[in-house]
Order: C-alpha cells, then structure tokens, then sequence
C-alpha cells in the first residue's frame, strides 16, 4: 500500500523589533504630541508599564497604524519613584521625600526614551524629524546585538 508524505514548510519568522533611543529633557508627551503633528501619527496614552518587584511605572504611547497593520510604542525609559519620609529613618530638619529615579534598562540609563515598531520603514519615517528637531540631544537606531534578550520587549 503506497502512503502519501507530505512534509510541511515551517519558516520561524519571528517578529524582528527595531528601536530608537531618545536623549531628551523633554516630557513623553511632548514627543508624542511632535510626532503626531509632524507625522499624522496618532500615538495615544495607554497604561503604564508597572512590575511587580518595581514600585516605579514608565509612561507608554502607542500608535496602531492600520493601513500598515504595525503598532508603533513609545516608552520612557525613566521613572522618579518617591518614598514617604515617615518609612525612612530620616534625620534632616525638612521631611522632603526621597527620590530615586529608576531604570526600565539599566545598561542604557542614559537614554531617556525608547521606540519600538517591527516595520523598518516607520523607524527610518520617525528618524527623520527627530533628529531634525531642536528638543532632541540625540537620536539613534539602537544595534540589534544591544538588546540582549527581546523577550523584554514584549509589554502586552
């Protein structure tokens, strides 16, 4: 009796994400508002990117661009986490709060913002007015052998 074999293609196409680094003083807000005038984008507030083990949440934007079918996140990589003076020993004559600014990547504290999208083309449309723009120190795509584990890009 003859049997029929039919062997399957598999192709692991997996979603290659591309970011930019942002160096800014500016708030995220007036990024989204930038490219949401300069672009038509339409990046939105969504919650905020909160860990268990972190008290510190960072600020998300995203844009679902539909005609490309891409979704597009802005995300600070900076948050100030304020502890109360009544839970520290605290000694001075003012009870001001401590601040401690924390991390999302601690390997690029210096960077203030991030952007992620999987289409290469919406990286190199934002490039383009980020790097011309006055609010900006500086902008870049960030080496693919930079990010270490991917995995901590996934937010959803």
């Amino acid at each position: 009796m003859n049997q029929k074999i039919y062997h399957l293609a598999f192709e692991d196409d997996t979603l290659q994400d591309h970011i930019i680094a942002i160096h800014s003083s500016i708030e995220a807000y007036q990024i989204a508002f930038f490219l949401n005038q300069r672009l038509a984008a339409n990046f939105k507030r969504v919650d905020d990117i909160a860990f268990q083990d972190t008290p510190a949440s960072f600020l998300m934007y995203e844009w679902e661009n539909p005609l490309l079918d891409v979704t597009t996140t802005l995300f600070s990589n900076k948050a100030i986490h304020e502890q109360s003076p009544s839970k520290i020993n605290n000694s001075t004559l003012f009870e001001l709060p401590l601040r401690n600014e924390v991390s999302l990547f601690p390997k690029f504290k210096q960077v203030d913002f991030f952007i992620k999208s999987q289409d290469l083309h919406t990286i190199d449309m934002l490039l383009k007015p980020l790097n011309t723009w006055k609010s900006t120190s500086m902008v870049y795509k960030m080496p693919e052998e930079k990010i270490k584990n991917r995995l901590n890009l996934i937010f959803d």
